[in-house]
């Protein structure tokens, strides 16, 4: 597809311009590329200028950067040919598999774009941006009530939402908040929905080390997978059809397949989720004390009985896969947060500096009142925070209780519906949700939820009004027999029998009912608790402005940004130095010591290469590289992150941090913090030999 010139980001954050890159050192950063210093950059080893990295109207390094469902991808093809990480097609091949096509445990690869599956990963291409924050604070002072407020700058983003896809139909548009209640940035994407499978590895090696090495290093797994982008004839982005052809990037990628050496200059370009570095201490208390331990031992909980239900049934364990991949990853994160913030005193240091900023606030007569209401605030949060997450545990993971939720609330939309238009698209919306959302992988695992969070919900809330004189077991006899726990009973009511499931009564819509009130009222005090605390934070943002002379930058976002660094080890424990390359010749060292080691003989005997060509191996040891270690600011949306030399070819993916950098959401820490990416030319090497796929070697323009 040919583009018209690209106005890609000068800035991603406009408004903000008054805050500059100190001079160069090392510390931590996930930079808007408006806070790059050329010299700096040059200074730390960099090779490209500015404008090469990004430049306004012009083909620059940024046109080759893909956000691809929640990761990031790159191209490095001129057919549309992207690589993201193995775990973030994870749940799509997961999807495409079945015991007879196993391709999560095989592998998949195309041998040509005929062969190519469709994927669920939309790919978002950034275009132009736009500072809105006049806009979106249009009608706000200082005197409007936090309540106001929010829902005044939600509906003036939803209004230039509307008025921009007006203007820029064939483009996808987003308000990003840059700094909490102070400013906000309009991203215009390419949305391309047409996503194709095009390479998966086995899942022996794409997760070698499974969850045992997940957040941990040394690490040896070739954690890659390759999708493509197509569009239609006419070069726009269409829905999937055979007619499609292969996206045409403005740019892609060249690949270094010469290596890298401990201490080199790279960087990384990408979508990182969120930060919350400018957080007061009351917040980082509430994620110590209360959050990260309660959601990592829910999730702990979940996975564990899915893993029991599926260790007997390929079926049923490939439809958690996805599940259990996600509910682990956060789990283990959560539990190396705990961690960091333990090692690092992050907590107490937050209250330290936050009573330097009072003294501050004190001696110039400003936001006295600041930090002592906000404190304040995350107390009143604190007291309900028990409740409100048992409730959006329930919300969230038990599917049945939410079929319950669905229906009760369509039923009471039809009964206030003005007309039978309104009442019609009511039951639209029901049959939307039934038939696209609601799943039940194993009712013996909903009905084990749900017993489990209403046993939880019971210590806080008394649940003898519905029970009467059963106890929770006894009561669940009654819920395993509800309809709504089969979901061949709930898609036979989807059609003309619409009415009949909207009068259905039952253990659960009736438990639903019962705990309806209490959660909105829950959930009504926890957002206005939000409210206030959004309001009052560009104040606190003030004044950590003025304390610390403005010298930070914005929490990420899932906007476009970039951290430079270097290759290097480190110390995670006494004692212990890790250093900074793994080779293929400890796959073979792990291999089938463990389950999470596991790699079939098939698999393994593709691996073993007699004469490796020097292609693959590092000139100076000889060996297969596969994974390698560097210390640069990755946070979750970096999987899939491309790593660069210091000319801007491609020299690996990222992939993921060490246990003890998943700090990193809090703070950066340079002997802690360190990612990890597989090396590109381990990637080749699968492809190569695992797959057979000369076929992808070709498309790469590579004489191997």
């Amino acid at each position: 597809m040919t583009l018209k010139k690209i106005r890609l980001p000068l800035v991603l954050v406009g408004i903000v311009a008054v805050f500059t890159l100190q001079s160069h050192k090392q510390e931590e950063g996930m930079f808007p590329l408006n806070y790059l210093n050329e010299k700096d950059l040059q200074a730390a080893g960099m090779k490209l200028s500015v404008k090469e990295i990004f430049n306004s109207g012009e083909v620059a390094l940024t046109n080759a950067l893909v956000k691809v469902g929640g990761c990031t991808g790159s191209f490095i093809s001129d057919q549309g040919l992207i690589i993201t990480n193995h775990h973030c097609v994870y749940g799509g091949v997961a999807d495409l598999s079945n015991a007879d096509h196993n391709y999560l445990e095989n592998g998949f690869v195309a041998k040509n774009h005929e062969m190519e599956l469709p994927i669920d990963m939309p790919c978002r291409i950034t275009q132009s941006y736009e500072d809105v924050s006049a806009r979106v604070l249009k009608g706000i002072d200082d005197k409007t009530a936090p309540d106001v407020r929010a829902t005044t700058i939600t509906a003036n983003i939803k209004k230039i939402r509307e008025e921009e896809s007006a203007k820029t139909p064939d483009l996808s548009v987003e308000v990003s908040e840059m700094f909490v209640g102070k400013s906000y940035t309009l991203f215009r994407y390419t949305l391309i929905t047409d996503v194709r499978l095009v390479f998966a590895p086995p899942v022996t090696i794409g997760q070698f080390g499974g969850d045992l090495d997940n957040w941990e290093w040394p690490r040896h797994n070739g954690d890659f997978g390759l999708v493509r982008a197509y569009v239609g004839k006419d070069g726009k982005p269409a829905p999937y059809s055979k007619d499609n052809v292969p996206y045409k990037p403005a740019k892609h990628l060249k690949i270094n397949a010469k290596g890298s050496k401990e201490n080199d200059f790279i960087f990384i370009m990408g979508y990182p989720g969120r930060t919350f570095r400018h957080e007061s201490a009351p917040y980082m208390a509430f994620q110590e004390d209360f959050q990260l331990p309660t959601i990592q031992k829910w999730y702990a909980w979940c996975i564990q009985q899915m893993q029991n239900r599926g260790k007997n049934d390929v079926n049923k364990s490939l439809a958690f896969a996805g599940t259990i991949q996600g509910y682990a990853n956060a789990e283990k994160n959560y539990r190396g947060k705990l961690q960091g913030l333990t090692r690092t005193n992050l907590v107490n240091r937050k209250f330290e500096d936050e009573k330097a900023m009072q003294l501050f606030a004190n001696q110039i007569g400003q936001y006295e009142k600041v930090i002592p209401t906000v404190t304040e605030l995350w107390n009143s949060k604190k007291a309900l925070a028990e409740k409100r997450y048992h409730y959006s545990f329930l919300n969230g993971q038990s599917n049945p209780f939410v079929a319950a939720s669905v229906i009760n609330s369509a039923k009471l939309g039809i009964a206030t519906a003005k007309d039978a238009t309104e009442k019609q698209k009511i039951k639209d919306q029901l049959k939307s949700y039934l038939t696209n959302k609601f799943q039940i992988v194993d009712v013996d695992y909903e009905m084990d939820v749900l017993q489990e969070l209403l046993q939880r919900i019971g210590k806080f809330r008394d649940l003898k009004p519905f029970l009467g004189k059963l106890t929770v077991q006894q009561w669940m006899l009654k819920a395993r027999k509800d309809k709504l726990t089969d979901t061949a009973w709930v898609a036979s009511m989807l059609g003309t029998k619409i009415d009949k499931l909207l009068k259905y009564k039952s253990p659960l819509t009736e438990l639903q009912n019962y705990l309806s009130a209490d959660m909105q009222t829950v959930e009504k005090e926890w957002n206005s608790l939000d409210n206030q605390l959004k309001a009052i934070m560009p104040q606190y943002l003030d004044l950590k402005e003025k304390y610390k002379s403005g010298q930070f930058i914005p929490d990420a976002n899932s906007t476009l940004r970039l951290t430079y660094g270097y290759i290097k080890r480190y110390s995670p424990n006494d004692a212990e130095v890790h250093t900074p390359f793994t080779t293929l010749r400890g796959v073979w060292e792990k291999a089938n010591t463990a389950s999470d080691y596991r790699l079939p003989k098939n698999v393994s005997d593709n691996l073993r290469v007699e004469n490796v060509p020097k292609f693959f191996t590092d000139p100076e040891t000889g060996e297969v590289i596969v994974c390698f270690l560097y210390n640069l600011d990755t946070t979750g949306g970096n999987s899939g992150s491309p790593v660069l030399d210091a000319e801007g070819n491609i020299i690996g993916v990222n992939f993921d941090r060490s246990y003890t950098a998943t700090i990193n959401d809090y703070a950066w820490n340079d002997k802690y913090s360190r990612s990890i990416g597989v090396d590109i030319r381990y990637v080749l090497y699968v492809i190569k030999y695992v797959g057979k796929a000369d076929n992808i070697i070709d498309e790469l323009g590579l004489d191997i």
